[in-house]
């Protein structure tokens, strides 16, 4: 890994990494007891989410309960609040991969392309529980998130296959159930994941091969209930190569590198969210038992924003 980080490969943060990065930076913020420094950094951190992961769920859910709590309450109780918060989170994941768990059985040969928080919580739950499966994992490049999880599934001692993502339909015929990953999931029941995550499916649902995603709820959007549309953020060649490598080709060379796609709600089985199993199309549902309505009577994050800014002037 390190040899190909060299050659511009860069090492990202899971959608769940990135939420406990949000709330640990926000809750240093607040440790400060100067509001205004706070604000001033939900602000920024707020911005910096949306230019380079808009598609982040969980982190920007996380941004909505903070900000709201904030804008009520102020400093007061708010460091409570993150780590609780975080603590929600945090077993939020390990339920949801539990729930993914009950559905595999002794023999399984599953596939993935992701280094998910949750997907490796369900490998850890698998392997705990002594359930013996053998997993084919897609690289999934620019980022190589397949390679970093075919390295921890080695560490576990699971039997592990590592393919090159474009040989994802050749291999499903040896697969029993696939496991995904997601950076979001809409209204709908679509799933916002890594890039090729969408292939993955297709091919599943042409096979027959039935398609699990483990999502915890806080990666729920509810913005897209609104028809917002989820952004899918996009990188460039040095995501692919090195300079020296870069300075070899065609002065008009250009390269992009999708980091996430859709996967359509007809291309998912199920669900697996802390509550329990469900099927894309009921999204709504679990929707309206968490927030007591449907549409959900929640503030738009971009509000919770424009309160926050207006309240720094």
């Amino acid at each position: 890994m390190s040899s190909l980080m060299r050659h511009g490969f860069a090492a990202r943060s899971t959608g769940s990494e990135l939420f406990f990065e949000t709330a640990s930076t926000l809750r240093k913020a607040a440790s400060s007891g100067d509001a205004k420094a706070f604000a001033k950094m939900f602000v920024e951190l707020y911005e910096k989410l949306m230019a380079e992961r808009p598609s982040s769920m969980a982190s920007l859910n996380a941004l909505r309960r903070i900000g709201t709590y904030f804008l009520e309450n102020g400093l007061k109780g708010i460091e409570e609040y993150i780590d609780a918060l975080a603590s929600e989170y945090d077993e939020s994941v390990t339920r949801a991969a539990e729930m993914a768990a009950k559905r595999v059985v002794d023999g399984d040969a599953l596939m993935t392309n992701s280094n998910s928080l949750t997907l490796r919580r369900l490998f850890k739950t698998l392997v705990d529980s002594g359930v013996k499966v053998k997993v084919y994992v897609a690289e999934s490049r620019p980022g190589l998130e397949g390679l970093a999880m075919a390295e921890y599934l080695e560490k576990l001692g699971v039997e592990v296959y590592l393919i090159v993502d474009s040989a994802a339909r050749f291999f499903m015929k040896n697969i029993d159930k696939v496991v995904l990953g997601a950076e979001a999931v809409a209204a709908n029941g679509a799933v916002v994941g890594k890039a090729g995550s969408s292939i993955i499916a297709l091919d599943a649902h042409e096979a027959r091969v039935r398609v699990f995603v483990v999502a915890p709820t806080m990666k729920f959007s509810i913005e897209t209930i609104y028809g917002e549309l989820l952004k899918l953020p996009e990188g460039d060649w040095r995501l692919l190569m090195d300079e020296d490598t870069r300075r070899t080709l065609p002065e008009n060379y250009m390269a992009t590198a999708p980091l996430y796609d859709v996967t359509p709600p007809e291309y998912i089985d199920v669900i697996a969210t802390e509550r329990g199993l469900f099927a894309p199309q009921a999204i709504p549902i679990v929707l309206r038992e968490i927030h007591g309505s449907f549409p959900p009577l929640v503030k738009p994050l971009e509000a919770i924003v424009a309160e926050v800014k207006r309240w720094l002037q």
